[in-house]
C-alpha cells in the first residue's frame, strides 16, 4: 500500500485550485490533478504494509488548528506544477512534528527539503501564451483551515492516481 500524510483542504478551496487548473489547462498540457485528489502533502511514506503503525504513529500527535494559505504557482525540475503555499511556521513544525512520530515508529525518508505546495499538474509544458497571472487569479483568496491530519492512500486504477483518506487525527 502506498501511503502519505496530507491536509486536505475544504470544498471551497477544491474548487479554487480546480479553476486554476483549468485555466492553466488553456494554454499548456499535463496531467492535471482530479478535484477530489487535492492536498497538501506533509509526509510521504511509500509503499509500506504497515498502515497500523502509521495510524498510530498519527494518533499520538497533539497540535492546534490553523490556517494555510496558497500565494502563486510555480514548477519543479521534474515537471510538477503546483500552487505555492505561504511561509507558515506552524506548517512547518506540524510536518516536522508528523515526521518525527513516523520515523520514532520506524518509518524511513528520502531527507529533503520540505517545500509546501498542492500538486496541479504533472508532466507539465507550458506554451508560449501561458498566461500564469490569470492562473494566480483563480487561486484561493482566502485561507484554509488546517483542521486534521490525514493519512492517504494512493492508488493508479487503469492509469488514473486515486487518494483516499484511510485514517485522520483532528487538530485541536
Amino acid at each position: 500500500m502506498r501511503l502519505f500524510t496530507a491536509i486536505c483542504p475544504d470544498e471551497e478551496i477544491k474548487n479554487a485550485l480546480f479553476a486554476a487548473e483549468n485555466e492553466a489547462a488553456k494554454s499548456a498540457a499535463g496531467r492535471f490533478s482530479l478535484k477530489e485528489n487535492l492536498h497538501l502533502t506533509l509526509v510521504f511514506i511509500g509503499e509500506t504494509e504497515r498502515c497500523e503503525d502509521a495510524k498510530n504513529a498519527i494518533s499520538q500527535i497533539e497540535f492546534p488548528a490553523f490556517d494555510i494559505k496558497t500565494s502563486g504557482i510555480g514548477t519543479f525540475e521534474k515537471g510538477i506544477f503546483f500552487a505555492e503555499i505561504e511561509k507558515n511556521e506552524k506548517l512547518s513544525l506540524l510536518q516536522k512534528t508528523v515526521a518525527e512520530k513516523l520515523e520514532a515508529a520506524g518509518f524511513e525518508f528520502e531527507e529533503r527539503e520540505y517545500i509546501p505546495h498542492i500538486t496541479l499538474a504533472r508532466k507539465f509544458a507550458e506554451s508560449e501564451n501561458f498566461n500564469g497571472a490569470a492562473v494566480i487569479k483563480k487561486l484561493p483568496e482566502k485561507p484554509f483551515r488546517a483542521e486534521k491530519i490525514s493519512l492517504m492512500k494512493s492508488e493508479n486504477t487503469e492509469g488514473i492516481l486515486r487518494y483516499t483518506e484511510i485514517y485522520s487525527k483532528e487538530l485541536y
